[in-house]
């Protein structure tokens, strides 16, 4: 005869519990204070190139609501270059997006929460709030799980909603670490050279479907992508 489930579970069961969390969040702390100095040094001193940067500045500037875009994998580039902006970022519910949003917030980035696996509704509903109010908002479309290079629906719906600005970056470092998960997370080293590249705004006023966008802002962001790389490599 199979035996019962306990109705309670033991007070040493919810103390080791606990204790865990406990012990998790502070190595997120930890870790989050570490990458804040390390990766500030390390953009700091690299030699710093910005290409196009007037078409960030005139979408801004236009009064509408901006969606910067960046890939997954290249996100550290526009986070360090454009902080202190009051601008706002969405991260992701993980560890990792945890992570990054303590180091964005300590360098000014206003965060928001969620992703399409984990807490999608109630991110969706921010971002349109936030895009309402005319503000500039910093996503990955494919992140925070992938698949890389795929624009996920609320990139899409938010930004025909609310009628933003996309406006696609990227960048790349002479020096750097690849980090090799899902996609491809670039991490500059030090005493090398890093451009920062901003692509061809997509206007969603200009399509009257969300695949047309979604196609437009797909190669806008893989061309800012490769104009990184040939900079870097050229």
């Amino acid at each position: 005869m199979a035996r019962a489930l306990p109705k309670k579970l033991p007070a040493s069961y919810w103390n080791a519990w606990k204790h865990l969390r406990i012990v998790l969040g502070f190595r997120i702390v930890i870790s989050a204070f570490l990458g804040y100095w390390l990766l500030r040094c390390f953009f700091w001193i690299n030699s710093r190139t910005v290409l196009n940067g007037e078409r960030l500045n005139k979408a801004v500037s236009s009064g509408r609501p901006v969606l910067i875009c960046c890939w997954h994998g290249r996100l550290l580039f526009p986070v360090f270059q454009w902080n202190r902006q009051n601008y706002y970022a969405l991260a992701g519910r993980n560890k990792d997006g945890e992570i990054i949003s303590k180091i964005a917030t300590k360098l000014g980035w206003k965060m928001l929460r969620g992703s399409s696996s984990q807490g999608g509704s109630r991110a969706y509903m921010e971002m349109i709030r936030v895009l309402n109010d005319g503000c500039t908002l910093f996503i990955t479309p494919d992140g925070s799980q992938g698949p890389e290079y795929e624009v996920k629906e609320g990139a899409i719906k938010s930004s025909l909603r609310t009628e933003a600005i996309m406006v696609p970056v990227s960048g790349q470092a002479s020096r750097a670490w690849k980090i090799r998960n899902w996609d491809t997370f670039v991490v500059p080293k030090p005493f090398g050279r890093i451009v920062h590249v901003v692509g061809d705004p997509v206007d969603v006023q200009d399509f009257s479907d969300e695949d047309s966008i979604r196609d437009a802002i797909t190669a806008a962001m893989i061309k800012s992508q490769e104009e990184a790389d040939a900079w870097i490599n050229g």
